[in-house]
């Protein structure tokens, strides 16, 4: 090999090890308290079922969030989700949310998460009843670091064991 080529050669590989060396660089870190972040925001979420507040529901959603469940039509943004929770939390008593995350992939600026719910609430017999579903969700990072859950589509579990009656 000629001498210009050899140089040519070592400095293609020195820029290839440069730009290697500088991507990772170049793309945001992700923060390793972003787990904590969304557990707090399934937390808010667990406390704002529990009071019934239809109008803090919607302030956990980003501003043209999605809310998909295959029982009724596509929910968007937070004006339809406050309705959907004051309109659909009104007959239940004693309302209850459990969120049971098993797997989170989290970027620098969103993340997804898959898991298992239980809602429960007391009918007017007194009874508890639970309902077991599956979600998954599209979360937003805000500019202050916390998150915000951007599409959320949930279905209810069939597999899941119920006491019989």
């Amino acid at each position: 090999m000629s001498g210009a080529r050899r140089v040519l050669s070592l400095a293609t590989l020195l820029a290839l090890v440069a730009c290697a060396n500088e991507a990772p660089a170049s793309r945001p870190a992700v923060d390793p308290n972003a787990g904590a972040g969304i557990d707090s925001l399934n937390a808010k979420l667990s406390a704002v079922y529990r009071a019934r507040d239809s109008r803090a529901y919607p302030l956990l959603f980003t501003d043209s969030a999605v809310f998909e469940w295959p029982a009724f039509e596509t929910v968007r943004g937070r004006p339809g989700l406050e309705a959907l929770a004051r309109d659909g939390w009104k007959p239940l008593d004693d309302l209850a949310l459990r969120v049971i995350p098993s797997k989170r992939f989290i970027a620098a600026d969103h993340a997804t998460e898959f898991g298992a719910f239980e809602e429960s609430w007391r009918d007017s017999t007194g009874a508890r009843k639970i309902e077991y579903g599956r979600y998954a969700e599209v979360l937003a990072r805000q500019p202050d670091g916390s998150w915000l859950i951007d599409h959320f589509f949930g279905f209810e579990d069939s597999t899941a064991t119920r006491p019989r009656p």
